[in-house]
């Protein structure tokens, strides 16, 4: 098996020490004929000394050198795995998770602009749509077990069962009435009534409708080619257009002052008289009980749960297209997404850093000593073994500068 990057650093730097040490014992024996060889033996020294000492340093971050526990401060990273866990989790924390680290990455990348440009190429449209397909798809088919489809069925007739509709009718008639917005219903219904009245396929209608509850009156007007029925008709009609636009004019009409009190009086019943509020509730569970109306919601639903998946294959990668390309020609709308998001970052990242902290604090400190220490020594291993590299290497060249000067101090 190939040794890994650690074990061929440590068997570097222990041959190194080897080295020094087999130096040493052979300048040692030889120095009595040839004395430079002291210098040799000096600095041999000296580099096992230097190799020793960094070896020391080095174990004692992760073990105990030669397992002796009672030496102080060794195995200093697997004894302080609490205290390294807070510190790194308050380091990520304040330093890559601080809103201002996070809002300046992301204002960089340009969310807007980026979601743009990557919605504009029809392949990243397209695969977003298979996956929103696939989403939708598979969603429809869990809804449609019988069994989800009754848990869902019952659950929602139970709550809609308890729901006070009459009270929910009054709040959304209380919004409309505010400020008198339901007028412009009125307005809008009148508009729609004087358009109808006004085309003459309406005129000829009513005329029928004269004709056929007034037979003596259509009798006489063929007989005496008067032509009343029209007459009368285009009378009602016209009666009708004036009214309306006398109503649609005068803010304060009295059919509108009827009306508005008609509206007010349906709401208080609605709030507060129990036969109008059981006469709805009635009508309520009337309805959920109808087997017709269930049957057609449920048609309704097949009708529309095999017509979506299809129908989205068709449209919807043109419509994500759509949009990256109405970003692309509004630079306005694209400022203000980035705006929205810079703006709702850092509440966001202030609500959610502490987490992923305690997160990382959580993860150090549920793993096991030994692979706290086998994770960092693979990690930052060979690279403290050049400390011992160059502590022998050092100790080597210091102890043949000691021997210098000591024998010139002589």
């Amino acid at each position: 098996m190939l040794m890994n990057k650690l074990q061929r650093m440590k068997m570097l730097a222990t041959g190194l020490l080897l080295l020094a040490g087999v130096v040493y014992v052979v300048a040692t024996a030889l120095e009595p004929g040839r004395p430079w060889l002291h210098y040799v033996a000096a600095a041999a020294e000296a580099a096992m000394i230097g190799a020793i000492a960094d070896w020391f340093a080095v174990v004692a971050l992760f073990h105990h050198p030669l397992n002796l526990r009672f030496i102080p401060h060794t195995a200093i990273l697997p004894r302080n795995k609490a205290r390294i866990a807070q510190g790194l989790s308050e380091f990520i924390q304040h330093n890559f998770l601080s809103s201002a680290a996070v809002v300046a990455r992301i204002a960089a990348f340009r969310p807007a602009h980026t979601l743009c440009r990557w919605l504009l190429k029809p392949q990243n449209a397209d695969t977003l749509a298979r996956y929103v397909i696939r989403l939708v798809a598979y969603a429809l088919a869990a809804v449609d077990d019988e069994r989800v489809r009754r848990f869902l069925s019952h659950t929602i007739t139970v709550q809609l069962r308890k729901a006070d509709v009459a009270s929910a009718i009054a709040q959304v008639l209380d919004v409309l009435t505010e400020n008198q917005r339901h007028h412009a219903l009125l307005d809008e219904a009148l508009a729609g009534l004087d358009e109808i009245l006004a085309r003459e396929d309406t005129r000829r209608f009513i005329a029928e409708e004269i004709a056929k509850n007034a037979p003596l009156l259509k009798y006489f007007s063929d007989l005496l080619h008067l032509k009343l029925d029209q007459r009368a008709a285009l009378k009602v009609v016209d009666v009708a257009l004036n009214k309306i636009s006398e109503i649609r004019r005068d803010r304060d009409h009295e059919l509108r002052k009827r009306f508005d009190a008609f509206v007010l009086r349906f709401i208080q019943k609605l709030k507060a008289d129990d036969a109008t509020r059981d006469k709805v509730h009635r009508m309520r569970d009337e309805a959920l009980e109808n087997p017709a109306l269930a049957a057609y919601i449920g048609a309704l639903w097949e009708e529309f749960r095999a017509w979506l998946p299809l129908g989205m294959e068709q449209r919807l990668p043109q419509l994500i297209t759509k949009l990256g390309e109405k970003l692309d020609e509004d630079p306005a709308i694209r400022q203000w997404i980035d705006e929205q998001i810079l703006t709702a970052l850092p509440a966001l990242v202030e609500e959610h850093r502490a987490k992923f902290g305690r997160f990382i604090e959580d993860q150090i400190l549920s793993w096991q000593e030994e692979k706290l220490v086998a994770e960092l020594e693979r990690h930052i291993g060979p690279d403290l073994q050049y400390i011992r590299i160059n502590g022998t290497v050092v100790g080597a060249l210091a102890g043949v500068l000691i021997a210098v000067v000591t024998q010139a101090a002589r």
